[in-house]
């Protein structure tokens, strides 16, 4: 392997890719070369994941590339013996030359791994394959795996080599899948958004992994992701994608501390969750035409969007008193006020005998949990998966049902209640989705989703109450008619908000709701969410793994760890000053964009 750094390991010029007579990439150019570690950001619809599929040769059908992508000194058919390899065109060349170079010489990592591991495979059978494809005479192909295992630490690498990627856990499979790419030490390789799907601290730990992975291996990396934070943490330099077109390139000290652009200036304030100096709005990335020329006003105003007026002013909310600690032996309970509107009380949830990697057991998904959340409140829940959150909407919302404890919602029981008995829940408390297209149903108009709760209505009233909601959320009129799969994920989101606001909702449940967008569309949908919660006087639970969100969007945060809360308290204390070590460690794992020098 050649070691001059002044020759590229991988040149993209003039790409273009096009879906028929649509062009989606323009004509970039960027070079990568060896060890160098290169962020690709954009939003998205950028053209940035295009762009990698396109240097490893799997866009989809209808999708062409045109343009030279030309990977440095790898042998061809035509390498004469003692003769120097050439450049591979990697959109010129064969399918036969790819498949010697993928998986070697390239390497890729997906974003869900799931995506990209065989499910009826066991994990070493997929690692050993990779070995034995490209490097046949490695001798003791198990003990590769197992030190493949080993190196992107998975405990007991001998017994996870047995298993099948259902059994592991999201960020397990992605070490697996970060194994299985270093496997043959590539000179290159692809990561595509590798962790927008991972908890905080899992995400960290990955990252660090991939870094330390590459630079042992001498490797060079692509970055694709839209969160500036991660990129800032693993790369040397940062390519700015916008609509197809590169904005702005440069190392990652000049790009984010001097950015030229100002796309490239309104993403980073829009990643780093900046406020409008005097409306305290979020500042988004729908900047006005003449943003360069006079200071940017990122409201939602300035962009286009309806601003939702907060007509009604919001009841006064309590005082807060910080809660240190909550024991687990006698959860203490944070914020007791005389009439909440959530009430839970030495809540826990065990659920029957599972089996695991052959062995029973019981799963105490939560353990005594108690708090008050009070009426008007923005409550945030943080916490990693598998902490008991999502176990806990479900029995606030009464699709659970508890193996111990009380839950009271506006002073009602909801424990033990028969469906027909909490038809007043249903309206009263409302939820809204991590992802849209999995709560909308692909068959029905946008018109019928947000219509459908509405009960006891004419038509004419149910139509009138859509047009309202649609206008409230900051979409048209002309979209009633149309279906979710016509919109972009933001506005599906926005659709979504709609339906849960539809009955006039106390309540408003947010479960991961903005971890999908892109952080444009993040800001929006909190401005938007921010908006309601004012004019509808809603109680909010906001539940994420992202601390910076809950941080802006909630009064208090409750963070969960093994299905108990270890701290609770008003969320800019809890954020500047954790008392629990888990919260420090969650805390300390937000990646953040890098200031100073490099």
């Amino acid at each position: 392997m050649r070691t001059d750094s002044a020759e590229p390991l991988l040149s993209v010029e003039n790409l273009t890719v096009s879906a028929g007579s649509e062009e989606l990439v323009h004509g970039i150019n960027f070079e990568i070369r060896r060890g160098e570690r290169v962020g690709l950001i954009g939003e998205s619809g950028s053209g940035k994941s295009l762009t990698c599929l396109s240097v490893i040769g799997l866009l989809d059908r209808g999708l062409s590339a045109t343009g030279r992508i030309t990977f440095g000194s790898v042998p061809t058919a035509a390498t004469t013996a003692g003769s120097e390899p050439e450049g591979l065109d990697l959109l010129t060349a064969d399918e036969n030359e790819l498949a010697r170079i993928r998986g070697d010489r390239l390497s890729m990592v997906f974003q869900e791994p799931m995506t990209a591991l065989n499910p009826l495979m066991k994990v070493g059978d997929q690692l050993s394959e990779v070995i034995r494809i490209h490097r046949p005479k490695t001798p003791n192909v198990r003990d590769k795996v197992d030190e493949l295992l080993s190196s992107v630490q998975i405990p007991d690498p001998a017994r996870t080599a047995t298993v099948y990627p259902h059994q592991m856990s999201g960020g397990q499979r992605q070490r697996v899948m970060l194994a299985m790419a270093m496997a043959n030490g590539p000179d290159l390789l692809l990561a595509d958004e590798p962790t927008t799907a991972l908890d905080v601290t899992v995400q960290k730990r990955v990252l660090n992994l991939m870094v330390h992975q590459v630079q042992h291996a001498g490797s060079s990396l692509l970055f694709i992701t839209h969160d500036l934070g991660v990129v800032s943490e693993v790369c040397d330099r940062v390519i700015i994608m916008r609509h197809g077109r590169i904005v702005e390139s440069g190392s990652i000290h000049r790009v984010f501390t001097a950015p030229e652009h100002p796309y490239t200036r309104a993403l980073i304030a829009a990643s780093s969750l900046e406020t409008h100096p005097t409306t305290g709005r979020l500042l988004t990335l729908d900047t006005p035409k003449d943003f360069e020329h006079s200071p940017p006003d990122h409201s939602d105003a300035a962009a286009g969007l309806p601003v939702v007026s907060a007509s009604v002013p919001a009841e006064p909310q309590p005082e807060i008193e910080h809660l240190t600690l909550c024991a687990e032996s006698a959860p203490a309970v944070f914020n007791t006020v005389d009439s909440p509107a959530i009430r839970v009380r030495d809540l826990t949830r065990t659920y029957g005998k599972n089996r695991v990697f052959g062995k029973s057991r019981t799963v105490q998904a939560l353990r005594g949990v108690s708090f008050d959340v009070a009426r008007g409140q923005r409550f945030g829940i943080v916490g990693e998966s598998g902490c008991g959150k999502s176990t806990l909407l479900r029995l606030l919302t009464a699709l659970d049902q508890p193996t111990s404890g009380r839950i009271e919602v506006a002073g009602n029981s909801i424990v033990g209640r028969s469906e027909r008995h909490l038809r007043w829940l249903r309206d009263s408390m409302q939820l809204v989705f991590q992802d849209p297209m999995g709560s909308l149903d692909p068959r029905m108009s946008v018109t019928d989703i947000i219509a459908e709760p509405i009960h006891r209505a004419s038509r004419q009233e149910r139509r009138f109450r859509v047009e309202e909601l649609l206008e409230q959320v900051g979409l048209p009129i002309s979209a009633a008619g149309k279906y979710p799969h016509e919109f972009s994920g933001g506005q599906r989101q926005r659709i979504a908000i709609a339906r849960a606001l539809a009955t006039r909702p106390q309540i408003l449940i947010a479960d991961e709701a903005v971890s999908a967008l892109d952080v444009s569309v993040r800001a929006q949908v909190l401005n938007l969410l921010d908006d309601l919660v004012k004019e509808y006087q809603l109680t909010l639970v906001f539940v994420s793994h992202d601390l910076n969100v809950v941080r802006h969007s909630c009064d208090v945060v409750a963070v969960m760890k093994g299905g108990r809360i270890v701290e609770c308290g008003p969320a800019d204390s809890v954020m500047a000053s954790p008392d629990h070590p888990y919260t420090a460690e969650l805390v300390a794992a937000i990646p953040h964009v890098r200031e100073g020098a490099p």
